[in-house]
């Protein structure tokens, strides 16, 4: 083996680095990830773009260059797992330092320590790198530098661009990139896809370990002519179970790797409606008073008051039979941001619940219009903001006019009816 100074892990690492730090700070919302270490860990998936294939590349270079000097003095030192391992293990370092500098700022500025089960989507980035490093070592040992190397590259960035663009979801989750889907505030991530990676990245670099076995020309003379044969066999059969289990353990995952998160993780206020939000949306203070202040003010114009109001994602709920109103959250809302998200709770249950019809449009068309007055009006209610700048019909109403309007529309729409339009005789 090569002193390390000399590996072409450690003279590539500087380059990838730069480019995935420009690529991480270019394309990341950063305020997406704050309060939840779940949501910056998968954000740091984008990255492995950089990682995997850095890995791959100088996997190569390594391989290629050690077997044109066919590795005479390792090949009698050593065994053939320990001169992997050696080969390797520089490889898969520097694309864990990429990889894990993208984790700690974007932990960073999450301001959350990350739970001791979120160490499963670490594994999984590092068995990803690792599954590369041992494709771009096949290649190595199968082909001449000049091709191998190309082909380690280009092999690496197809592989991850069409499991990350595919229509076919469970795809996504065998490289691992689609991962910064993942989460909303009232979220957690679903382990399957973590699982996926896990295992389909385990069992193809064992069979890609395998496959690079075969080119062993120093020791074929004192082993079984059929051991190459079935060594291409065992190799080429883990690549397809890796392929059918990593498909299977994502069958039931959609575009989003995530799910609501229970009850339990939930704390909720003692004001009227009572108020429920996780430690996420906390994260950024506390302003469950203010939630449940913007719906008071359109409970006492005649809305119906709920018993509680949740960031929950369970869509299912109702006001008019749970006395649950569903609203949205993230911790990096603004005061005016948290009141308009309130306040839009209204309409926005209505259009999780349209009704089966051909009059659709007209009603979604309705929801907009109930959720343009309700927003604007818990605004100047609560915030002191005037609510001017109300579209027509809207406009051309006064202030009791639009309240009785909005009511008898949010009654219509409950009932799958269309309500009229805003005019002046509503």
């Amino acid at each position: 083996m090569y002193p390390l100074a000399k590996r072409p892990s450690v003279w590539l690492l500087p380059l990838f680095l730069v480019v995935a730090l420009v690529y991480l700070f270019s394309y990341t919302e950063m305020e997406l990830v704050r309060g939840s270490s779940q949501a910056a860990l998968a954000a740091a998936s984008t990255t492995l773009l950089f990682s995997c294939l850095l890995s791959s590349l100088s996997a190569a270079v390594e391989s290629s260059r050690e077997n044109l000097s066919r590795g005479v003095l390792d090949a009698v030192s050593r065994s053939y797992f320990e001169r992997v391992f050696f080969r390797l293990w520089p490889s898969v370092t520097a694309g864990v330092i990429v990889q894990f500098t993208s984790v700690i700022i974007l932990l960073l500025n999450s301001k959350v320590i990350p739970q001791l089960s979120d160490g499963l989507i670490l594994f999984g980035y590092v068995q990803a790198i690792t599954a590369h490093a041992a494709f771009g070592n096949l290649l190595g040992q199968w082909f001449h530098g000049r091709f191998a190397i190309p082909l380690a590259l280009v092999g690496s960035y197809l592989f991850l661009a069409f499991t990350g663009t595919s229509s076919f979801f469970p795809l996504h989750y065998l490289s691992g990139m689609t991962l910064n889907g993942c989460c909303m505030a009232a979220q957690n991530i679903d382990f399957h896809a973590i699982w996926a990676l896990v295992v389909f990245s385990a069992l193809s670099t064992t069979g890609f370990i395998i496959l690079a076995g075969t080119n062993r020309p120093l020791e074929r003379k004192r082993i079984s002519a059929s051991l190459p044969s079935v060594h291409i066999a065992t190799g080429t059969l883990l690549i397809l179970a890796s392929v059918a289990t990593g498909l299977w353990l994502g069958k039931d995952l959609e575009g989003i790797p995530a799910v609501a998160m229970s009850d339990e993780q939930f704390e909720c206020s003692n004001t009227r409606p009572q108020v429920c939000l996780n430690q996420v949306q906390l994260s950024g203070g506390d302003r469950r008073m203010l939630v449940a202040q913007s719906i008071t003010s359109l409970t006492k114009v005649g809305f119906p008051e709920p018993q509680r109001v949740t960031a929950s994602m369970d869509t299912d709920l109702t006001v008019e039979e749970d006395g649950v109103l569903l609203t949205a959250f993230e911790p990096s809302y603004t005061d005016e941001q948290v009141v308009y998200a309130a306040a839009s709770s209204y309409a926005s249950q209505l259009a999780n619940q349209l009704c089966d019809s051909d009059d659709f449009d007209q009603q979604y068309a309705m929801i907009q219009l109930l959720q343009e007055w309700s927003t604007g009006y818990a605004q100047e209610q609560v915030l002191g903001i005037p609510s001017g700048g109300l579209e027509q019909p809207l406009a051309s109403l006064n202030r009791d006019e639009q309240q009785i309007w909005a009511l008898r529309a949010y009654d219509s729409l409950t009932r799958c009816e269309v309500p009229a339009k805003p005019e002046k005789d509503s």
